[in-house]
């Protein structure tokens, strides 16, 4: 795979006030299922404990989505092999918007931008310019960061995702051991 790929779903930005519905009613699912049982209000942080896919459940848009994104992931990742993914909600105001970090215990990183306000993403040697839809693979130890071009209110929604293989659940394996792993993976089945 070159260093990244850029693709657009066309039917979000064509259901956009759907996809920001879903992704709001997801937040706060999140906050439902998780806030008040840990303390938690950020779906960023809390990325290891869930998938967004369980949170969008009764969308057949979302479904549409993670199905295209699965077949997009296949095709990218270039193997038959066993695959799984994690993907999270990241429902940011201005001011929470990700810093320098990467996804290095990955073998891809990835994100989907539904409502991803003016902003780009940064990463060491190259910039994407968000839009409605797109839907961004890369390498996973690739450092970047979201940059804000237009002041914003509200919340920039996107839904971030890792893919990883039996080599990197091995290499998870060694460094945290068998217990203490990411409950949100869920298996490519494409």
């Amino acid at each position: 795979m070159k260093e990244y790929i850029v693709e657009n779903f066309t039917y979000i930005k064509k259901n956009k006030k759907h996809f920001i519905e879903y992704a709001n009613l997801a937040h706060e699912r999140f906050k439902f299922a998780y806030g008040n049982v840990f303390n938690q209000s950020s779906s960023t942080w809390f990325y290891r404990y869930y998938n967004i896919t369980c949170l969008t459940f009764g969308s057949s848009l979302y479904f549409k989505m993670f199905c295209d994104l699965q077949r997009l992931i296949r095709k990218v990742s270039k193997t038959k092999k066993p695959l799984w993914y994690q993907c999270w909600l990241n429902f940011h105001k201005q001011e929470d918007v990700l810093d320098w970090h990467d996804h290095k215990e990955s073998m891809l990183h990835g994100y989907i931008s539904i409502d991803p306000k003016e902003s780009e993403t940064e990463f060491k040697g190259y910039s994407i310019k968000n839009k409605i839809g797109n839907i961004y693979i890369g390498q996973p130890y690739n450092l970047h960061r979201v940059n804000v071009l237009k002041p914003y209110t509200g919340h920039r929604i996107t839904m971030a995702f890792d893919v990883v293989s039996e080599d990197n659940i091995k290499n998870i394996y060694k460094k945290n051991g068998k217990i203490d792993l990411n409950t949100g993976f869920i298996p490519i089945v494409v």
